[in-house]
C-alpha cells in the first residue's frame, strides 16, 4: 500500500532537516533580492553598465566566489523541490479548486527557481549567456507566427503576477508564512513593514517589466523588452522616474530583508503550503 499525500504532507511538516534546507534557500534568494536593489540604486546613482547577471558573473573570478554561486545554486534547487513538495502533497487544508490554484501556483515557483539555479550552473561553468537574453528572447518569439499575440500574452501575464504581488503585500496576506513569535512578538511591526514594502515594490517591478514586454509586441521592436535592469535605466529618464526607481529599490531591499526574517521565522506549516 502506497503512502497517502496527507502521510506525505505531515512527514515533511515534522522534518527539521527539511526546514533547515528551506531556511538556507530562503537566505540566498533573500540575498539576490538585495543585490537587485543594490544595482536599481546604481542605476538611480547614474551608475550603468551592471546587471545582475553581470555582478554575479564577476563572483567567478573571484577566489570565494564559486564558492557563493555554488552555495545559491544548491539554496535555489532546495527551493524548487520545496515548492514541487508543496504542488504534489501540499496545501491539505485547502479543499477543491483552491487547492489545485494554489498547486499550480507552487509548480510555477519550481519553473522560477530552477531558472534561477540553470543559469547560475551556467556562470558558474563559463557560458555568460550573451545570447540568451531578455531581449534576444523577445527577438525570437517576435519571428514566430502570432509571436506579437505570445509576447503581448506574457507580459499581460507578468503583470497580472505583478498586482496580485502588490496586493498580497498590502493585504499582509504573508503574515501566515511567519512562526507565531514573528506574528505576536516584539518583531512583528518591522517585519511586516518590510514584508509590505517588499512584496509591493516586487509587483510594481514586475509590472514595469510586464508593461516593457507589452510595448516591444505593440511595436514589434525587441530592443523596448529587457530585464529589471534595462526596465529601469528607462525608467530612471522619465519626469520623476529617479524618485520610482529610489522606491523600487528601496522596497526591493525591504524584500530580500524579508526572505532573511522569514528563514529565521519559517513556520512549519509553510513547508507543504
Amino acid at each position: 500500500m502506497g503512502v497517502s499525500p496527507a502521510t506525505l504532507e505531515r512527514s515533511v511538516r515534522r522534518s527539521a532537516f527539511f526546514a533547515h534546507l528551506v531556511r538556507w534557500g530562503l537566505v540566498g534568494y533573500g540575498l539576490l533580492h538585495l543585490l537587485v536593489a543594490w544595482i536599481a540604486l546604481r542605476i538611480v546613482l547614474g551608475t550603468r553598465g551592471t546587471s545582475t547577471q553581470g555582478a554575479l558573473a564577476r563572483l567567478r573570478h573571484e577566489a570565494w566566489g564559486v564558492g557563493v554561486l555554488v552555495a545559491l545554486i544548491a539554496g535555489f534547487v532546495v527551493l524548487a523541490v520545496w515548492q514541487a513538495v508543496a504542488a504534489l502533497v501540499g496545501y491539505r487544508d485547502d479543499d477543491g479548486l483552491m487547492r489545485l490554484v494554489m498547486q499550480a501556483g507552487a509548480g510555477s515557483r519550481v519553473i522560477t527557481y530552477g531558472y534561477l539555479a540553470f543559469s547560475l550552473v551556467r556562470l558558474v561553468v563559463g557560458d555568460g549567456g550573451g545570447g540568451h537574453s531578455p531581449r534576444h528572447a523577445s527577438a525570437g518569439v517576435l519571428a514566430e507566427p502570432f509571436g506579437r499575440i505570445v509576447l503581448g500574452l506574457a507580459g499581460l501575464v507578468v503583470v497580472g503576477v505583478g498586482v496580485g504581488l502588490a496586493v498580497f503585500g498590502a493585504r499582509r496576506g504573508f503574515e501566515d508564512q511567519l512562526d507565531r513569535e514573528a506574528r505576536k512578538g516584539a518583531r512583528r511591526l518591522p517585519i511586516l513593514l518590510l514584508g509590505q514594502a517588499g512584496y509591493i515594490a516586487k509587483g510594481v517591478a514586475f509590472v514595469v517589466i510586464g508593461c516593457f514586454v507589452d510595448w516591444a509586441a505593440l511595436t514589434d521592436d525587441p530592443s523596448r523588452a529587457g530585464g529589471l535592469d534595462q526596465s529601469l535605466e528607462r525608467v530612471v529618464r522619465a519626469p520623476l522616474g529617479i524618485v520610482g526607481v529610489l522606491a523600487v529599490a528601496v522596497g526591493i531591499g525591504c524584500f530580500g530583508l524579508y526572505l532573511l526574517a522569514r528563514a529565521r521565522h519559517l513556520a512549519p506549516r509553510t513547508l507543504t503550503s
